[in-house]
């Protein structure tokens, strides 16, 4: 059941599946190829199957849910209002696609042990190809910038893409050393950390080599992160000490908007204040006008007229760079409140797990602060890319009654594969 979750990662990680068989690599191409068309189906369709033989009972887990399958159902309304209501279903659907594949991983006998595997035995392919690609076949694994220097975009697409995939699967490695290192001894743990030190060094050069800052920086803030919260869950009063640091992060996120904080740090990153054009971008984005309640429909702006000016201005570019702005394109203020009110809603939920020793809890408050992170340079939210996926799986409870039914489905037949019951 496994390899539903790991061709899904996989995908998200590298290219259009349409790529390797002589299709389109781009964004617009991928959209109109049937094969991908095709392989989404089958993944979506065979998660519904696993999930029913499970029982998984979806009353419950829509109520333990409300704030994320309500901003689904607001995002699925903007149909009504946008120019291609069909696309946008398309899209949406596709989207939703990361809900249903994450409960294949949620309804495992043991999801924190399925969820190293699965990303473990990923890097082993994406880490590695993306090296040969860059090193040896430079018309894959390289692109052209708009100065005419070299992108390193390895299996991906491009750079930001490959640096995301980079550090969102680094860092479960990162995890899956931690437990293996402090699991028992065992015939060929030295060997099993060796690899995954390997595997980490690689991701690591991977970030360096494309040049993708806003990776580096998540890569780096999820390490402390995770280390971090191993101190604090050992603490006295521990969950009021990461509430108090989560209200002076955001309290410090204020400041900067009034007093442009951030332009110390980015020039010292070695960028310019303007964030490599980005703010060229999203004064572009504003400019375009969109319905500021409701905004132009669920990812169809860039296929307007207004979204094709900017696409022209900007030669690639089909995204605002910034996920909160595309949230605000996408479904207006009430978007980016319903956006607001999920990302409150999984916050605590992945604070809960964390203190409770959840399977997921020692990385969900990572996959849940970086997102936040991430999304302030580029975008990632209702995007198919491996870092929303990632958030979904942290931030999706499943509500004990679903949890004993999902037990009574995999008692009857559908346990863990041995191999993945523990990712060495």
């Amino acid at each position: 059941m496994l390899l539903i979750p790991a061709a899904w990662v996989a995908i998200q990680g590298s290219r259009p599946v349409s790529y390797w068989f002589g299709g389109g690599g781009s964004e617009s191409s991928a959209e109109a190829n049937p094969i991908n068309t095709i392989v989404f189906a089958l993944l979506i369709v065979s998660a519904v199957v696993v999930l029913r033989k499970r029982n998984l009972d979806w009353g419950a887990l829509v109520r333990a849910n409300r704030a994320l399958f309500l901003i689904y159902f607001y995002l699925a309304l903007s149909a009504a209002w946008s120019e291609l209501p069909v696309v946008t279903l398309k899209r949406l659907i596709k989207d939703f696609g990361a809900v249903l594949v994450a409960l294949v991983f949620l309804t495992e006998a043991d999801p924190g042990a399925a969820v190293r595997a699965v990303y473990v035995r990923v890097a082993y392919l994406l880490f590695p190809l993306s090296v040969v690609f860059i090193k040896l076949f430079p018309d894959i694994g390289r692109q052209a910038n708009r100065a005419g220097d070299n992108m390193f975009t390895g299996i991906t697409t491009q750079k930001n893409s490959l640096g995301e995939m980079a550090f969102v699967v680094g860092l479960v490695i990162l995890w899956d050393l931690v437990e293996i290192y402090r699991g028992e001894s065992r015939p060929g743990k030295k060997f099993q950390l060796a690899v995954r030190a390997g595997l980490l060094l690689m991701g690591l050069w991977l970030i360096r080599t494309c040049d993708s800052q806003t990776s580096m920086l998540c890569l780096t803030l999820g390490s402390l992160v995770f280390f971090g919260c191993a101190r604090v869950v050992r603490m006295r009063h521990g969950k009021r000490v990461l509430i108090t640091v989560l209200s002076v992060t955001i309290g410090l996120a204020a400041l900067d908007k009034t007093f442009n904080l951030s332009e110390v740090v980015i020039k010292a990153l070695g960028r310019n204040p303007t964030l490599t054009g980005r703010t060229d971008i999203w004064r572009l984005v504003l400019d375009a006008k969109t319905d500021p309640l409701h905004g132009a429909g669920f990812y169809t702006f860039w296929d307007s007229s207004r979204g094709k000016a900017i696409i022209e201005a900007f030669m690639r570019i089909n995204e605002a760079h910034n996920g909160y702005l595309e949230m605000y394109i996408d479904g207006g203020i009430v978007g980016d409140i319903l956006l607001v009110l999920m990302l409150l809603a999984a916050g605590g939920k992945v604070i809960n797990d964390l203190f409770a020793g959840a399977p997921l809890g020692k990385i969900g408050l990572i996959f849940w602060f970086l997102p936040i992170v991430y999304n302030f340079s580029e975008t990632s939210f209702f995007r198919l890319d491996v870092l929303w996926f990632t958030f979904v799986l942290v931030a999706l409870k499943m509500p004990p009654r679903a949890r004993q039914e999902v037990a009574i489905g995999v008692s009857a037949g559908l346990p863990l594969p041995a191999a993945a019951a523990g990712a060495g």
